[in-house]
């Protein structure tokens, strides 16, 4: 965190000075009378101080716009994910898994041979899974829960958002629903502003949060900062060049009705999320009839899905089984 002279004529306006030394001028500007304080935090200053982004998560838009490309080839996409030697190698295991092995026979060397034998959509479900456990890997202490729940959560999302994104029913000609990528990524990475934000007060960027109260809440973050975590995943989402069709559902996530953009897809993502914070992963067997009326999903919400609230559950009894088993596509331990 940095400090700076309250005076807009004092050189020490625009310096950056550390606590230690606001700290040994007791907070007064040893230039002017002016006082030294730390200047508030702001969405632009937050993105700035952003860490670099894991290769496996830089490659997930690039990625996610080759396999939309009708021009694209297998080479181009090849190409894209080798620049990531943990990725290739969790491509090429998946591709010697079980299943494919029994399909095509014989070992598989390469990333092309994987990305064939696979499947281009499988390969960028792994892509994903690999860049939350890549960014999702530490405590967040301003929301009191672990990375592995918060990548577990993520990746659960995902996974639901994949399946029943192309189950999306509206009557109308002209609606089409985002394809399985950009409805794996908006459930992967909607609550990426969380470990933003608290790796941010972790590293001691600020102390705007020393006197917040634990957990935070979207109102606690609005209070304080002006902006909510929300805000930093379309932020940072927007600035790595994901597709702008996932900002507005993630934005309004929690209003879904009032989404300006694509609303069944923001009423999915807001139920999906909503149910997999229900339902957490335990070792205890799913009660899906306990499930089914435990969980009271808004009616309008549901309905301008076209998915019965049936199959959203069933989807999320799945996502459970899907993280359990460490699997992708076969076993990704």
């Amino acid at each position: 965190m940095s400090y700076k002279c309250t005076n807009s004529t004092c050189p020490n306006h625009t310096a950056q000075l550390p606590q230690e030394a606001a700290e040994r001028f007791d907070y007064k500007c040893f230039l002017c009378d002016g006082v030294l304080l730390e200047p508030p935090l702001t969405l632009d200053l937050l993105l700035s101080q952003v860490d670099i982004l894991p290769v496996a998560l830089q490659i997930l838009p690039r990625l996610q716009a080759l396999l939309n490309d009708d021009n694209s080839s297998l080479d181009d996409i090849a190409s894209t994910t080798r620049t990531d030697a943990s990725l290739v190698s969790r491509l090429i295991h998946v591709a010697n898994g079980a299943y494919f092995a029994l399909a095509h026979g014989g070992s598989c060397t390469s990333v092309e041979q994987a990305l064939t034998r696979i499947g281009l959509n499988k390969a960028y479900s792994v892509v994903g899974y690999v860049a939350a456990k890549e960014v999702y890997c530490k405590f967040l202490t301003l929301y009191g829960i672990t990375g592995q729940q918060l990548w577990q959560d993520s990746v659960r999302t995902a996974y639901s958002m994949q399946v029943l994104t192309p189950q999306i029913f509206v009557f109308s000609d002209s609606y089409k629903p985002p394809d399985t990528g950009t409805a794996y990524t908006a459930g992967l990475l909607w609550q990426i502003g969380k470990m933003v934000l608290s790796q941010f007060h972790q590293s001691g960027g600020t102390n705007v949060f020393k006197q917040a109260s634990v957990p935070l809440t979207q109102e606690i973050e609005n209070e304080i900062l002006g902006f909510s975590h929300l805000d930093v995943t379309t932020a940072l989402m927007k600035k790595w060049s994901f597709s702008h069709e996932m900002l507005s559902p993630i934005k309004y996530k929690d209003h879904p009705l009032r989404c300006p953009d694509d609303r069944p897809f923001a009423c999915l993502l807001s139920l999906v999320i909503a149910a997999v914070d229900a339902f957490p992963i335990t070792k205890d067997e799913i009660d899906f009839d306990e499930m089914s009326h435990g969980f009271s999903p808004d009616s309008e919400t549901l309905a301008l899905t076209g998915i019965s609230k049936v199959d959203l559950l069933e989807a999320i009894c799945s996502s459970m089984q899907f993280v359990k088993k460490g699997s992708v596509v076969g076993r990704l331990k």
